[in-house]
């Protein structure tokens, strides 16, 4: 996949917004990081901490519940969450898209951004909240999308698959809405 172009069709399709939060339902906000490794575009994952009390051992992108005393906007929650789980201090200015809302059957809206970095980055994941760092040849992952049959299966859902980690739910949401590009 060539970063240039789904930078250009991201910017495109979901330009940034700037709206003001609403208590209800609870906001949260998410990281697509996508960036070259080995010739090919990859995107970052993480799974979930087994412990925690939320979604342990799920894959999911950086982020988490905006807090109002730390975070000036859903964006600010994304950059901060991200830097918190996996050590990566992403610049607001490599941020390029946000995608559509994402309701979740717990009650949260998850807003999604995506940004673009031109070099691979280290991570280090936050052990308290970080089981494993993923890194996904993106082109690969989008391919292994199905039908998700699991929760609802009239809600059309969909899954993907790397190696033994299903991914579903909300991060299969967002990965949905960028594969809707048809740029790979």
């Amino acid at each position: 996949m060539d970063l240039f172009l789904i930078t250009t069709k991201l910017k495109n399709e979901f330009p940034l917004t700037k709206r003001a939060i609403q208590p209800y339902p609870q906001k949260a906000a998410v990281l697509v990081i996508l960036y070259p490794k080995n010739n090919k575009t990859h995107v970052l994952m993480t799974k979930r901490a087994l412990h925690l009390k939320s979604h342990p051992g799920e894959i999911s992108f950086p982020g988490g519940v905006y807090e109002e005393d730390k975070d000036n906007n859903l964006l600010a929650t994304a950059l901060r969450e991200t830097s918190e789980e996996v050590g990566a201090n992403i610049e607001s200015s490599k941020v390029i898209a946000e995608l559509p809302i994402v309701n979740t059957r717990f009650g949260f809206e998850i807003t999604p951004f995506v940004c673009v970095i031109s070099e691979a980055l280290e991570f280090e994941p936050e052990k308290d909240e970080v089981d494993e760092i993923l890194e996904i040849p993106f082109t690969s992952l989008l391919a292994t999308q199905q039908r998700d049959v699991g929760l609802s299966p009239e809600k059309n859902m969909v899954m993907y698959w790397f190696k033994h980690h299903r991914i579903w739910g909300a991060s299969a949401k967002i990965l949905l809405n960028i594969q809707h590009l048809s740029v790979y």
